[in-house]
């Protein structure tokens, strides 16, 4: 068998499988005209580049997740990244062998966790120093979402939040 390399073609070069007691999700890197991360829920998925998944890393507050993507509190609520929160978080650094995520414009880490509640994926973007951990019950959610525009909220402030050194406070 010979590996297609060219351009348009998709290779899926990492893969984890991430599972609490009710479900599984599987994520992927994606490389093609770029590299991007493929969520999975088995039903729908998502693909989300290096800036979306920076924007994603920038939110302190995953109920801020939940309003950007009008839910009530799937992401605020989610069981295992409320676990990683309480064991002090992680950065994906920190975990064992982290995918990398790169652009032109930004490059985010992305391991994988274990809690006392399920698996969960921990987004980590060095250069800002922002990370945000999201269990299977997150990630189910942010697969389903048919259209990535809705995540163009967190740019309004083209470097970052306004709570960083560099745009200043809230």
């Amino acid at each position: 068998m010979t590996n297609d390399y060219s351009a348009g073609n998709t290779r899926r070069t990492e893969r984890r499988q991430l599972s609490d007691d009710k479900d599984t999700v599987i994520v992927t890197k994606l490389v093609s005209k770029g590299e991007r991360l493929e969520i999975d829920n088995g039903t729908t998925s998502v693909k989300l580049d290096a800036l979306l998944l920076e924007g994603l890393s920038w939110q302190h507050d995953r109920a801020s997740v939940d309003e950007l993507l009008d839910s009530d509190t799937t992401v605020s609520t989610d069981p295992a990244a409320t676990a990683a929160d309480a064991d002090n978080g992680i950065t994906a650094a920190e975990t064992a062998d982290p995918m990398t995520i790169s652009s032109e414009y930004s490059h985010v880490l992305v391991g994988d966790t274990t809690t006392p509640a399920g698996d969960a994926l921990v987004i980590t973007t060095p250069g800002r120093g922002s990370t945000i951990t999201l269990g299977v019950q997150s990630l189910r959610y942010l697969a389903a979402v048919d259209d990535t525009y809705v995540f163009s909220g967190w740019f309004r402030t083209p470097f970052g939040p306004e709570d960083t050194p560099i745009e200043g406070p809230l």
